[in-house]
Order: structure tokens, then C-alpha cells, then sequence
């Protein structure tokens, strides 16, 4: 099997067999007396693959990686590789992804659990226990049928992302909303939540999150899931009147219902802005 894969404004050729991928290379005939071995242009580029070997998407490399690299998923993944926030650590552009992702049956369509935002949305405003969000519980997006299904990617409409990065919105919209029922303030549950998900997000009970850099993709969609419940849940406050022993009592009631504003802060990147000002990592 070939593939295309415009780099750069060249097209370059990828043959696929026996679940290996290589760079084809023309050769040239030259004289036989001609000793200089002739240099070949390798693309700017890391190609990741599935285990079969086919071509999924292309990384432009950083300045200081290796220029060229044909590697799959799973290792790009070992590697904490991202390329979908760009101010969190180990960012690497994304420069192509396989045409053919979108055509159902392919081998390139099926290396995804295909979701989409609304979807993901519907799953993360369902009200839940927070120990649900523990591995493997109720609210661990990426195991459920309905989210990752226990897929390494998921693609979102029309992007690839790693599952278990997707799988943190429903926990940030869920922590947020808490947060604002009990403080009634914004600001506040905001920050409360970007703590708690630094602290807990990697879902493992008891232990909290693994030592080491904080400014990694998982606590960058976060962040995005809560600036998104900022603008989409707003705190309703109620009055309300119990008795007891036939004494009345006014009691106020709080909840952070799903009023649909925008999906525009879970889709994109965080910006520089939203991380100066709510990046728990950088305090």
C-alpha cells in the first residue's frame, strides 16, 4: 500500500507491507565510475502509524528533535507526544492527517473511536459522584462505550486526540459545577477545580497524580473543560421554605444547570491568556 504525503509543499511516498512503513526513494542511474553517494531529501517530519503500519497523521519535529521518523502511535504515546496544545510541554505540530480517516471502514477510520463534541458535552453534564471518576468507574469517559470505548485516540470531528486527554473533560466540567454550588463564586471554582485536577486527574484513587511536570496536556484539557463550564453552567440560587416541627425554615438551593453558550473554549487550545490567568501549574 502507498500513501501520499504532502510535506512541505513536496510530495513524498510511503509504502506500507508486512506492518513496516518506509520512505520510497527513487533510484537514479548514474556512471559507473561515480563513487559520491547521492543525498536524499528526507521530509521534515515524524510519520505516526498504527501497528499495521499505516500512515495516520504527521508531526512537524522540534528544532532540537530528529528531522525524520517513522514511529506508531503507542510509542509517540510512551513519549507523552501531543500536538494538540500547543503552550504544553512536549508540543509538536500537526501537519497532516490521513484523508482517509474519515471514510468509514479504512484502516485509518478505524484506528479512532469517532466522537463528537456534543456527545462528549452530553456525557460530561450528567451529574455524578466524584469517586465515579476514578479508573474504571461510572465517569471514566475513556472506558465507556459511549466515549473512548478504550481506544489510545479518539477523533474529534475532525482532529485526533489522545483518549485519555479527552477523557478528563467530563471530570473538569463535573468538578467545576460542584465547586460553584458550594461557593456561588465563579472565580473561585475555578481555581478549586484546576487544583483538584492537577491533584486527582490521572483518576487513580488514593494516590493522586504522579510526580513531575504539571504544564503536560492532561491539566491543559482541564482547563479547557473548565473555562467551558464557565460559560455554559450557570449558578441558580433558590429560596426555599421547610418546616420543622411546624416551625418554617428558608433554606437556599444551588445548582450550575447546562444553559448552551459556546463550545468555542472546549475546542480550541488554551490561549496565553487563559493560562496566565487560571494555569494552576504556573502559581
Amino acid at each position: 500500500m502507498e500513501t501520499i504525503i504532502n510535506i512541505d509543499g513536496v510530495a513524498y511516498t510511503f509504502v506500507t507491507q508486512d506492518q513496516v512503513t518506509t520512505l520510497k526513494v527513487l533510484a537514479e542511474t548514474t556512471e559507473s565510475k561515480d563513487a559520491k553517494p547521492k543525498t536524499v531529501d528526507l521530509p521534515l517530519a515524524w510519520i505516526i502509524t498504527r501497528k499495521s503500519g499505516v500512515p495516520l497523521f504527521a508531526l512537524k519535529p522540534g528544532k532540537d528533535d530528529s528531522p525524520f521518523r517513522i514511529i506508531t502511535a503507542e510509542k509517540l504515546y510512551a513519549e507523552k507526544g501531543q500536538w494538540f496544545e500547543p503552550l504544553a510541554r512536549y508540543y509538536r505540530e500537526l501537519i497532516w492527517i490521513n484523508p482517509e480517516t474519515t471514510q468509514a471502514g479504512t484502516e485509518s477510520n478505524t484506528a479512532y473511536k469517532h466522537v463528537t463534541w456534543q456527545e462528549l458535552i452530553d456525557f460530561a453534564i450528567v451529574d455524578r459522584f466524584s469517586f465515579t471518576f476514578h479508573s474504571g468507574m461510572p465517569g471514566d469517559w475513556k472506558f465507556r462505550a459511549v466515549g473512548g470505548a478504550e481506544f489510545l485516540m479518539v477523533f474529534m470531528e475532525d482532529k485526533p486526540y489522545w483518549t485519555d486527554g479527552i477523557g478528563q473533560v467530563p471530570f473538569a466540567v463535573n468538578t467545576y459545577r460542584k465547586y460553584l454550588r458550594e461557593t456561588k463564586q465563579v472565580e473561585l471554582a475555578i481555581k478549586m477545580a484546576g487544583e483538584t485536577g492537577v491533584t486527582w486527574g490521572d483518576g487513580k484513587a488514593y494516590t493522586g497524580a504522579e510526580r513531575g511536570p504539571k504544564d503536560v496536556y492532561d491539566n491543559f484539557i482541564i482547563l479547557r473543560g473548565i473555562l467551558w463550564a464557565k460559560e455554559n453552567c450557570k449558578l441558580v440560587v433558590k429560596k426555599d421554605t421547610v418546616y420543622d416541627k411546624g416551625i418554617p425554615h428558608t433554606i437556599e438551593l444551588t445548582d450550575a444547570p447546562y444553559v448552551p453558550v459556546s463550545n468555542a473554549k472546549l475546542i480550541n487550545p488554551i490561549s496565553q491568556g487563559d493560562m496566565d490567568q487560571y494555569g494552576t501549574w504556573n502559581k
